[in-house]
């Protein structure tokens, strides 16, 4: 039988050759974004590239084409100065706040001239500002010391009004630009709301403050004609969408106050700035407002001038007081906290400006006020008649708070 030879060594016994498998020794750490997953090595004569398998779907992430987000800190080319040695460009990091204007730039001529223009107006205008200061303070201190001793003034000075009716607004201007009260009005005039009424409201100086989309009715009430004349024609000028909605009435706020048919329950806003020094009788008057002002949620928002935190300064107020009274109408002397304690009205906030001159105060009408006033009105109503041979005293309608 015969033999078969013998397989010589390094031939394998089962199968074709395989060829060899180079694999890469290391993979780089830095590579594009798009191809991180995937290595392929470079080839090489007479060795073959080994294969790859490219993920599925599943796990393959397109690059993004959106562009990436500026850092805190960015590397910026900023050009050098002309004349500068070194490289054209040079990347330095820069703050995007910081990067406004460079050094040079900051110490041109030009950029220097356009400081100084800005920073005199600021200047121009604090020193107009100290300039008509200085002079109202002197003049105010003028017509304090040297003023006049005016003797037999009423108190009841309603009258006045009425001749200054057309140039009040010129003549107390000045006065209260200087004293912060445009702001003020404005502040007191913007917490009006619902049903309001403003009594002695004069030429109308706060109508222009009013929030009519806040406003269902207001109600202006002035004693003096000339004055509700100027304020009347002053609303239909500056507002005249809402006028449709205001009422004008003459008549003094020490009478009874009856309010519009939709707010038989009184009026939601009292609003008086500069009304308790014009009338003779300040505590009857708040009290007045208190019966017309509704009980649940109204409010009674005032803004008066009276007496000072200072001695000295009253002293001066007091002794021309009689002077200013018998040109303008009004007692600035008046103590206004001591009028509002005597009212009997729950006191909400209260606040003073101008060395203690400026009074803002805000009250609340106290429960059952109203309610008792209109039963006192009935009772009156209801008494019969009394024989003229047989004269009988009869209580006023405000006898209820004395």
């Amino acid at each position: 039988m015969a033999k078969f030879p013998k397989v010589p060594r390094g031939i394998p016994k089962k199968g074709p050759a395989k060829p060899p498998v180079f694999a890469p020794k290391s993979i780089p750490k830095k590579t594009h974004p798009s191809n991180a997953h995937i290595f392929v090595p470079k080839a090489s004569q007479g060795q073959p590239i080994p294969s790859f398998k490219v993920p599925s779907h599943e796990t393959y992430r397109f690059p993004s084409t959106k562009p990436p987000k500026p850092s805190a800190y960015q590397d910026l080319e900023v050009s050098p100065p002309r004349g500068a040695r070194g490289p054209k460009t040079e990347k330095i990091p820069v703050h995007p706040r910081d990067f406004l204007l460079s050094e040079e730039e900051k110490q041109a001529p030009k950029h220097i001239d356009k400081l100084n223009r800005w920073r005199q107006w600021p200047l121009f205008v604090m020193g107009l500002a100290a300039f008509g200061m200085g002079v109202y303070g002197v003049q105010l201190y003028i017509s304090l010391v040297e003023a006049p001793e005016v003797e037999n003034v009423p108190y009841d000075l309603s009258d006045r009004f009425d001749k200054e009716a057309e140039g009040y607004d010129e003549k107390v201007d000045m006065a209260e630009l200087m004293l912060f009260l445009s702001s003020k009005r404005k502040a007191l005039t913007q917490k009006a709301k619902g049903h309001v009424l403003e009594v002695a409201v004069g030429t109308g100086r706060n109508i222009s403050y009013y929030p009519t989309k806040k406003c269902d009715t207001v109600t202006l009430l002035d004693q003096s004609a000339p004055m509700l004349a100027v304020a009347k024609r002053k609303w239909k000028d500056e507002q005249p969408e809402y006028f449709h909605r205001v009422f004008f009435k003459q008549q003094s706020g020490l009478d009874p106050i009856t309010p519009p048919h939709d707010a038989q329950d009184g009026y939601d806003t009292v609003l008086q700035t500069m009304g308790l020094c014009s009338t003779p009788e300040p505590v009857k008057l708040l009290r007045n407002l208190e019966a017309a002002t509704k009980e649940e949620g109204g409010q009674i928002l005032l803004l008066e001038h009276g007496k000072s935190h200072y001695e000295w300064l009253n002293t001066l107020l007091d002794k021309t007081a009689p002077a200013h009274a018998d040109q303008h109408g009004c007692w600035w002397n008046k103590d206004i906290g001591k009028i509002v304690e005597e009212s009997g009205l729950e006191v909400v906030n209260m606040q003073r400006y101008n060395f203690g001159t400026t009074w803002w105060v805000e009250l609340k009408p106290r429960k059952g006020m109203r309610s008792q006033q209109a039963k006192q009105a009935n009772l009156v109503v209801q008494k019969p008649p009394v024989a003229p041979d047989a004269p009988v005293a009869q209580k006023s309608w405000w006898t209820l708070w004395r």
